[in-house]
């Protein structure tokens, strides 16, 4: 499970929109919580997609570097990387075999796509890598509401029932 407040899903979202046509991306930083099954994001990091230009369109490359960076940022907060997120344009938020074999190194971490259908950034969808890295198993996206803490302590689910 992934929980997100609504101010990150909207930065995913103007992130994804902002770069249309090509796809984005980004690292999700948090702490990972219940023995490794949930993903709790404080901040999104956005960074580069350095895949060749003439490829971003369906594809997109996270340097190492901008992990470590991301890393080394937050480390005095408590918090570290605990997943990635990126776009795909004109397609739907379920990962590809490309992703599969490419951009998913850790089964601890989620992998949050996004849709953008013309432009405009729709379903948001997250994935966690079987242990065996063979394939994506979708989780559940909590949307956790705000009360000015770090976290409230309200939260629903991604159809906007109370939990």
């Amino acid at each position: 499970m992934i929980k997100l407040c609504d101010r990150l899903i909207a930065e995913i979202r103007r992130h994804a929109e902002g770069t249309y046509p090509h796809e984005c991306c980004g690292l999700l930083v948090g702490r990972i919580e219940d023995g490794g099954r949930t993903r709790l994001v404080f901040e999104t990091y956005p960074v580069e997609n350095t895949f060749e230009e003439g490829e971003r369109h369906h594809r997109m490359s996270i340097e190492p570097l901008d992990y470590a960076r991301a890393e080394r940022l937050y480390a005095k907060r408590g918090l570290g990387v605990v997943g990635n997120y990126h776009s795909h344009p004109d397609h739907p938020a379920v990962p590809s075999q490309f992703d599969l074999e490419h951009l998913a190194p850790w089964p601890t971490m989620s992998y949050v796509v996004v849709s953008v259908p013309g432009g405009k950034a729709a379903d948001i969808r997250s994935w966690e890598l079987e242990a065996d890295r063979s394939r994506f198993r979708e989780e559940e996206v909590i949307q956790v509401v705000v009360d000015g803490s770090e976290f409230g302590e309200q939260e629903r689910t991604s159809d906007g029932n109370q939990k």
